[in-house]
């Protein structure tokens, strides 16, 4: 579960320079500027020079913007928007400043006799960083604003997922439990163990990650109160394939799953049918597979909003980014379900 100090950090607008992947794109911008400014002085003769002139100049003045913006970042972040993006902005503009003048010192050295041009180039640099400068701010402060949008939208589905409790579901486990009071009071206890260990997961932080033991744990509880309901109408086959214990999975990713396959699946069927449940780890992957039996005439008569599935969906983009794989398909009179997610200890929140 994230603290306080991780989630103000997702919420700071400017992109962490401290990673691999954030110093490669600055030097991939920096050299595409460079090139751009090298085609707009129309100069064949001279063209790598002045290539390689640019690319000195604005690589250095990039990185070590750069590193500068990633050694304050744990200060600016503690910040105001406005105030972090205010220095972060004079910061540009003083590596620039002082980039500007080293350069125009150096270059007076090896050509002191270089005639002087209408523009100052200090000024121009100036001129074109505070420009650049601007534009990036505020392209990292619009990106920024549509992730915590997004995020937001996506919590409050979430949030609106744990306090549903499916009506249906709630009174099936009442009238087993006061069916089962006065004959096998045994039975009955266990029924208020199971609504209490599923009323305690509804009630986790959305965000919260959870063994995948404990998970299952969760399942196994709601599918013996729905046991007590249906009877031999409904099987559960459990495969699990390699070591699952160190790994972790959001709270309730599987229980909506499995109570979507009683409800649509198994439910509606005389017959009743299985769930399978095939849960493979491997050193790279979790796969996990849920099928049930299905019968389209009558999923149309039980037609449902779906809203369990999307949020699903949603909580995995939200956690994993794209790492994650999430389908579902209609098979011949079967519904599958897959879910794989990368295998870490870490917790993606």
């Amino acid at each position: 579960m994230s603290n306080p100090e991780e989630q103000q950090s997702k919420r700071f607008f400017i992109p962490d320079f401290c990673h691999t992947q954030s110093v490669f794109i600055v030097i991939l911008v920096a050299e595409l500027l460079a090139i751009l400014l090298s085609l707009a002085r129309f100069d064949n003769e001279n063209f790598w020079t002045i290539l390689a002139f640019y690319s000195l100049f604005i690589q250095w003045v990039a990185l070590i913007s750069a590193a500068c913006l990633c050694l304050l970042r744990g200060w600016l972040r503690n910040l105001s928007d406005i105030k972090a993006g205010t220095i972060s902005y004079v910061i540009i503009l003083l590596i620039t400043l002082i980039a500007s003048l080293l350069a125009e010192m150096i270059q007076q050295w090896i050509e002191p006799n270089i005639p002087g041009t209408k523009v100052n180039p200090v000024l121009a640099n100036l001129m074109v960083a505070a420009i650049l400068a601007a534009f990036w701010l505020r392209l990292f402060y619009l990106q920024a604003q549509y992730r915590l949008r997004i995020q937001a939208e996506t919590e409050a589905k979430l949030q609106a997922l744990q306090a549903r409790i499916k009506p249906h579901f709630l009174f099936n486990s009442m009238n087993i439990l006061s069916s089962l009071i006065a004959i096998q009071p045994d039975k009955a206890e266990q029924v208020v163990d199971d609504l209490s260990t599923l009323f305690r997961a509804s009630l986790r932080e959305h965000r919260e990650m959870v063994s995948l033991s404990e998970e299952i744990t969760i399942c196994k509880h709601y599918f013996h109160i729905e046991s007590l309901r249906l009877g031999d109408r409904m099987t559960v086959d459990w495969q699990i394939e390699g070591d699952i214990t160190p790994y972790k999975v959001p709270s309730l990713l599987l229980q909506p799953l499995v109570e979507n396959a009683v409800y649509h699946g198994i439910q509606p069927l005389v017959e009743g049918g299985a769930i399978s449940i095939v849960i493979q780890a491997t050193a790279q992957r979790l796969d996990i597979t849920i099928r049930n039996p299905f019968d389209a005439k009558s999923h149309n008569d039980r037609r449902g909003n779906n809203v369990a599935v999307s949020n699903i969906s949603d909580r995995l983009a939200l956690l994993y980014g794209e790492d994650f794989t999430f389908t579902r398909q209609q098979l011949d009179r079967e519904y599958v379900v897959n879910i794989q997610l990368p295998l870490s200890e870490q917790d993606p929140s």
